[in-house]
């Protein structure tokens, strides 16, 4: 608000007379009644049940309205301290982040308020035109939208020849008046595209190239490892059209509805392509480079306790539960080294653990895919499983000497890697028949069966109901006494 110097460099209290009086009154009034919506708002869930049909809707919108035009708001509020510099004023000059995270709980540091506050700078030195700036003030335009038009336009204005400015601007504000800020990024390369000079645009992706990059994987001591990519528009293509097919739903073990949300099924589906690319027939399963081994205790691989560790790779000390051990060592992933309690190694992994290209192919024509029930992935995108687990545990081991059981069963499975002792299964239901610890049998289709005497796989999809397969092989039936 401005001031008059009077002498004595003293600045004149303005009197409540007149447009100041109005303009106080105005500032009061409209404090008060936020203060007043703000204790409405708290107990607003308190009264929701009152709410009759229909009601609910309206209250959804009417909150939306509010915090358009609170964002705007604080647009306008952010704006007037740039204008009166409140926060280079104060004692401890601030930057405008820092001050705005100082009055506002909303943003508890300054890099969090980054949107607004670019937006009140942008306005208060004219650099949106009038429409885009009425359009943020107003509310008519939300701050998120608003703030991305203003960016990519900036952006765009080298490019732009000065008549399409004004143009541009419009184009801009009208998509930002729509609200959807994807929609507002897609006008950019769009124009570029059809506008922009070839060689600028070759330039352009050449550069888009060579700052291509994936980072090495963050993990921050939890169960997931957080990575960065970034691609040019072609390799991006080239992704999004291998992913597209992996991404589908698909059913539960009970026929359920696929739970994943769509950024699951993408890292999946990427997991997926990967594994692909290892089995491919140019040796590169047998690389080291693209080969883990994990340590196991043995008590926790009889057990089905405790965890796998990566080791001898550059990515060594990662954790695996023994369910995922046990399904990536079927399939050449890792091989797994089993030691005692002291560390040392009591069991490596057999030699002939995987199936040879010509027992995959023979598979590939008897499973014709995925063999769990309900599934439809191609056998492009399987693991040859062992029905009976092929990992062994050696007699000689002094750890199973003793005649306590109570720690769980005996790892002592054994399975051959033979054609009746394997199934098809995607990576999904590879890891839930591992998990669930399901049993799965080579039979002929039931008599009658068009297909009575081809040979499938059939899968009893109990939790534990390959521990009772099992129990039932060594032990046989039990008997009432």
């Amino acid at each position: 608000m401005p001031t008059v110097d009077q002498p004595g460099n003293e600045p004149a209290k303005a009197p409540h007379t007149g447009a100041a009086a109005t303009l106080e009154r105005g500032v009061t009034e409209v404090r008060a009644l936020m203060a007043e919506t703000t204790e409405a708002l708290r107990g607003l869930r308190g009264v929701l049940w009152q709410a009759g049909g229909g009601a609910l809707g309206e209250i959804l919108g009417a909150l939306g309205e509010l915090a358009l035009i609170t964002d705007a708001a604080e647009v306008a509020v952010i704006g007037e301290a740039v204008i009166r510099g409140e926060h280079e004023s104060a004692s401890v000059p601030l930057a405008l982040g820092d001050w705005v995270s100082a009055h506002s709980r909303r943003y508890p540091t300054g890099a969090m308020c980054a949107r607004p506050v670019r937006l009140a700078r942008e306005i208060t030195k004219r650099v949106l035109p009038d429409r885009l700036t009425e359009a943020v003030l107003t509310g008519a335009a939300p701050v998120a939208a608003a703030s991305v038009a203003a960016t990519e336009m900036l952006r765009l204005l080298p490019d732009l020849q000065p008549g399409f400015v004004d143009t541009g601007w419009d184009a801009y504000t009208d998509l930002a008046l729509a609200g959807d800020p994807a929609q507002v990024r897609r006008l950019r390369p769009a124009l570029i595209a059809r506008y922009g000079d070839p060689e600028d645009r070759s330039k352009r992706e050449r550069q888009a190239r060579a700052r291509m990059s994936l980072s090495r994987g963050h993990d921050d001591g939890g169960s997931l490892v957080d990575y960065r990519m970034s691609l040019d528009h072609e390799s991006a293509a080239v992704l999004e059209c291998a992913l597209g097919p992996l991404t589908a739903p698909v059913p539960g073990p009970d026929g359920e509805p696929d739970l994943r949300s769509w950024s699951t099924r993408r890292a999946n589906a990427l997991i997926d392509l990967i594994g692909r690319a290892v089995r491919a027939d140019d040796g590169i399963v047998g690389r080291s480079s693209t080969h883990t081994t994990v340590l196991v205790k043995l008590d926790d691989l009889a057990t089905g306790a405790g965890a796998g560790e990566t080791t001898g790779t550059c990515d060594a000390g990662r954790f695996l539960s023994i369910p995922t051990v046990r399904a990536l060592s079927c399939n050449g992933r890792i091989t797994p080294v089993v030691v005692d309690v002291h560390g040392n190694p009591v069991l490596v992994g057999r030699t002939r653990r995987l199936f040879t290209p010509a027992q995959v192919a023979a598979l590939i024509v008897r499973d014709r895919g995925c063999t769990f029930p309900g599934c439809s992935r191609p056998p492009d995108w399987t693991d040859a499983h062992h029905l009976i687990h092929w990992t062994v545990t050696p007699r000689s081991s002094p750890l199973l000497r003793r005649s306590d059981t109570s720690r769980g069963p005996r790892h002592n499975d054994g399975g051959d890697t033979d054609l009746d002792n394997a199934a098809l299964l995607c990576r999904m239901h590879h890891t839930i028949v591992h998990a669930r610890r399901l049993a799965g049998r080579v039979t002929h289709a039931p008599p009658g069966d068009s297909d009575e005497r081809r040979l499938r796989v059939v899968w009893d999809i109990t939790p534990g109901s390959y521990d009772d397969a099992r129990r039932l092989t060594t032990h046989g039936p039990t008997t009432a006494a």
